[in-house]
Formats: C-alpha cells, sequence, structure tokens
C-alpha cells in the first residue's frame, strides 16, 4: 500500500481525488498539500515519505507544475500523476509536464479505472526495476562505533575484486564522515555529495567518472568528507545512486557504518539488498545493540537468510557468548573474524587494505567470506601427496 498526496491550487474536487484514489485499493493513506508549503527540513522529509501525488491542473498550471519540479527535486523516487482539465491534452502541454516530473498525465474526466491503470504501470516499472538490481546490494553496518565496520567492507571489497574477477564497487555512507578512502589512501576528487547533486544526469556513465579505482581492482565511491554535508543530502536521492552503481557494476558494497537512519536505510534500498552483514565484536555492549539491530530490520521486513552476523576481532575465548548469542538470535553466526591488532592496525596506518597473504588467518576469512557471499566457488586445495608421491622407485633392469 502506497501512501499517497493530493495537491492543487483548486481545492474544489480534492474530495472526488481522494475517493479515486482509495478505490484503487493501492492506497494506504491520502494527505491533502497546499502548492506553498514551507521551506523547512519536516517538509522535505514529508516528501521523501510520500510515495504518488496526485497533481490536479485545473487552477494554475504553470504553479502546480513548478510544484511537481519541487517534488522531483526533493524526492526523484516519487510518482506524480497530473489530472489535465482537458479531454485530450495537446503535445506542447505534456511536454511540459513531462519535463516538470509528471510521469502520467490523465484527461478528465478522472475515473478510478484511469487511475489504477497509470499506478498498475508504476507498479510493473517498480518490479522491473527490482529483478534487474536485483540481489547485488551488499550492506555491511556495524552494531555500535569502533567495531570495525569499514575495515570489513574494505577488505571484504578487495577479496570480491580478486576472488570475481569481475568489477566490484563500494559506497561509502559512512555517518558522520567516510573513512574508507582514507584507509585505502586514495585521493578522491568526487564523492557521494556530487552523485545525489547531479541525480538528473547520473547514469552509468556519469557514475565511472565519479569512481577511484584502488589498485587491488576495488572501485570506490567516496564519502562525505565534512559532517554538516549529510544534512544537505536528500535521503530520496539514495536510492537511484544505488540503482545506477548496481547497472553500472558487477557487486556493489555499502559501508554504512553505525549510525542507524530508516531515513537513509528506506524500504527502497532494503528491497534492492541481497545481505546485510551486521559486524559487532563479543562484548556486552556491541552484542546487546547487535540484538536490537537484528529485531528493527527483521520488523522492517527481511528475510532472517538477509540478515548476517559478522563477529570482527573474534578469539576462541568469546565461543561461549557467541553460543549464547545464536540461541537467543536463533540463527548461526554468519562468519568469525579472527583477532589480529597488529596486522589490522599497521595496514589502517599505511592505507593500505591487509596483505594478500592467504596463510593469515584474517585474510584467509575473508576470502571465504567473498566466495560464500559473491557465490563463486573456491578453488580445490592443492592435493597432497602420500610417500608414494615423494620417493619414486625405479625397476632395475
Amino acid at each position: 500500500m502506497w501512501a499517497a498526496a493530493i495537491a492543487g491550487t483548486d481545492h474544489r474536487n480534492a474530495e472526488h481525488l481522494r475517493a479515486c484514489l482509495q478505490q484503487t485499493g493501492l492506497i494506504g493513506s491520502v494527505v491533502e498539500w497546499d502548492i506553498k508549503p514551507p521551506a523547512d527540513r519536516d517538509w522535505e522529509q514529508r516528501v521523501c515519505a510520500t510515495e504518488v501525488v496526485l497533481l490536479s491542473l485545473n487552477g494554475n498550471p504553470t504553479a502546480e507544475l513548478a510544484f511537481a519540479t519541487d517534488l522531483r527535486r526533493i524526492n526523484p523516487n516519487i510518482r506524480i500523476i497530473a489530472h489535465s482539465p482537458s479531454k485530450q491534452p495537446d503535445s506542447e502541454f505534456l511536454l511540459h509536464a513531462m519535463r516538470s516530473g509528471v510521469q502520467e498525465v490523465l484527461p478528465s474526466p478522472l475515473n478510478t479505472t484511469v487511475l489504477q491503470e497509470a499506478m498498475t504501470r508504476f507498479q510493473r516499472a517498480d518490479n522491473s526495476m527490482e529483478k534487474k538490481a536485483a540481489k547485488k546490494l551488499i550492506v555491511v553496518m556495524g552494531s555500535k562505533g569502533g567495531v570495525g565496520t569499514s575495515t570489513v567492507a574494505i577488505n571484504l571489497g578487495v577479496q570480491f575484486a580478486q576472488v570475481t574477477r569481475r568489477r566490484v564497487c563500494l559506497l561509502d555512507f559512512g555517518r558522520p564522515v567516510g573513512h574508507v578512502a582514507l584507509m585505502l589512501d586514495l585521493q578522491p576528487r568526487f564523492t557521494v555529495r556530487d552523485a545525489v547533486d547531479n541525480l538528473e544526469r547520473l547514469d552509468s556513465h556519469y557514475f565511472n567518472g565519479l569512481l577511484t579505482k584502488h589498485k587491488s581492482g576495488l572501485e570506490v565511491l567516496a564519502g562525505l568528507m565534512r559532517p554538516e554535508e549529510w544534512q544537505e543530502v536528500s535521503p530520496a536521492a539514495l536510492p537511484g545512486l544505488v540503482n545506477v552503481a548496481q547497472s553500472t557494476c558487477d557487486y556493489v558494497l555499502m559501508d554504512y557504518g553505525s549510525v542507524y537512519s530508516l531515513e537513509l536505510l528506506s524500504n527502497v534500498i532494503l528491497r534492492m539488498t541481497k545481505t546485510i552483514l551486521l559486524v559487532a565484536e563479543s562484548n556486552v555492549p556491541s552484542l546487546w545493540t547487535l540484538e536490537r539491530h537484528v529485531a528493527g530490520l527483521a520488523g522492517l521486513g527481511l528475510e532472517p537468510t538477509q540478515i548476517r552476523v559478522v563477529i570482527n576481532r573474534w578469539t576462541r575465548a568469546d565461543d561461549e557468548a557467541l553460543k549464547s548469542l545464536e540461541k537467543k538470535l536463533k540463527r548461526p553466526v554468519f562468519a568469525r573474524l579472527p583477532n589480529d591488532y597488529r596486522q589490522v592496525s599497521e595496514a589502517v596506518n599505511l592505507g593500505t587494505p591487509l596483505s594478500t597473504d592467504t596463510s593469515s588467518p584474517l585474510v584467509s576469512q575473508f576470502q571465504k567470506l567473498a566466495f560464500q557471499l559473491g557465490a563463486v566457488a573456491a578453488p580445490a586445495p592443492p592435493k597432497r601427496e602420500g610417500l608414494g608421491g615423494l620417493f619414486s622407485f625405479k625397476k632395475r633392469a
């Protein structure tokens, strides 16, 4: 069920528009908007939470279409249906409406059948988009700050690039600032901000130009450099960015950080997500918060198989606490990343990923995780020869 709004300068037919929307059976709630809304953060949040707008063009079409443009700027994913007073709107009017962000123009008289057909087209487009972008996105989220979320995202991304030999990008959505570029010693020219500020022309070609490539093969869209920049990023723009990333790359990882925001991790992004890796340490504050994250994500409709628990900085002494955690969550711990403070600290300070030496238990686990999540068959271990292979005996002539 969609959240809808009706808007226009002529409110005389508002009740008719409301009735038509509700009779489609696809609308959960309907609110009425003035086309001169307050310019505040609360207004933008209401627009971001609205999925369909039925815009009446019976009053002042110029002002009403300007309002549609403003809605599209705030929420690029909003669906705008305009109701024209004409039975057959002319081509110039239709072009003006489409340029203003309107996706459907319905002629008079408006009836439920015609409106339902338009909304069904939206549904088909949404389903098609979800199928194309399905199951590519892996979100790496920390149960709390300081558990190594960016370290996990970076080294998993590097291993993905190496074991799949495919195109892998890492989106840095960490808040209040992103650390991925710093931890890989990259000097990015562009960040997430450049992508969302240019959403109207963001396609695969433009997106490629925003990425910074690491020598490992991993490509990075750098995070924001200043905390206050997040105040200027509309959460509604992020699903569009993720869609373009998924259409451009074979695998998409997102460093979500540990600052939980339902605005940022919107339902649209959740529908694109293959897996959410919840990173935690085996200590009381981290595991306590982890339990609440699992419950919260399950409440948003994610399947149990989409939520995977990763314990970072693991030691064997943690196993008893983890058994208790598994019993509470009714799910196994997906991965245990061994504690190797020296190696990780050195890599972070040098601005490099972990070494590729798979004799390191930590590197080996990251590689195994990449094979599992990438659905790539791990190479068979080399065959160990028996004594017969160590010694050869020649028959004496």
